[in-house]
């Protein structure tokens, strides 16, 4: 009788952790999406360094380096973060990543600068980026489709061009990423772009970014 109530209890106990484990790596509900966001902020509030302000410059110096990366997987879930350097060492971008359980890709990538948040909700394979809590638009392989129009805002190339991949804006090339990995040997000296035009506006550095930041996690990831 011992025994079977041993068992029993064991029996309880494995199935409470499996619902627990599948839970915490399903793809949120919209419902609980914000909640879900909002711990994320917090958890990268205590762990992100102080992140300098991003301006030409910085992307200019932009390497693909990161500091403090760390990567989980458990079960069919990952989890990810990490932090972009420039390639004098400081932290310019912070991340975190979470991939879900699904079919088809389900995953959350939350990235930050010093003055903007980048959030891309992926559900079956669909991406829908914001920033700073605004939508932004739906990303369609390399493309960032309008929220409102449907039209083209931004894309990378997907052929590369001497090692880079172009990146444009509207009808503008805005600079172009390099489509070589980063490598021990290298260090610092990688830098991720080239080809940034002086007289780059803000609305096209935060574009920019966001394609760039959802290529560069990608390849880490």
């Amino acid at each position: 009788m011992i025994i079977l109530l041993i068992l029993s209890v064991l029996l309880i106990a494995t199935l409470v952790y499996m619902f627990n484990q599948w839970s915490n790596h399903r793809m949120p509900g919209k419902k609980r999406r914000a909640r879900v966001l909002n711990e994320l902020r917090q958890e990268m509030d205590q762990w992100s360094p102080e992140l300098i302000k991003m301006d030409k410059d910085e992307l200019d110096l932009f390497s693909l380096t990161q500091d403090k990366q760390v990567t989980k997987t458990s079960g069919a879930g990952k989890t990810a973060k990490g932090t972009f350097t420039t390639i004098f060492n400081e932290p310019v971008v912070s991340y975190s990543y979470r991939r879900f359980l699904g079919k088809q890709v389900n995953e959350l990538l939350y990235a930050r600068t010093a003055e903007h948040d980048y959030v891309y909700w992926t559900e079956r394979g669909k991406t829908k980026l914001e920033i700073d809590n605004q939508p932004v638009g739906t990303l369609e392989g390399k493309r960032l489709l309008g929220e409102r129009t449907g039209k083209e805002l931004a894309s990378i190339a997907t052929e590369a061009r001497e090692n880079y991949l172009p990146v444009s804006v509207g009808n503008r090339e805005v600079g172009a990423l390099t489509n070589l990995p980063a490598t021990a040997s290298d260090g610092l000296s990688q830098r991720a772009f080239e080809f940034i035009p002086e007289d780059l506006t803000e609305k096209e550095e935060q574009l920019l970014l966001s394609l760039a930041m959802r290529e560069l996690v990608g390849r880490s990831v």
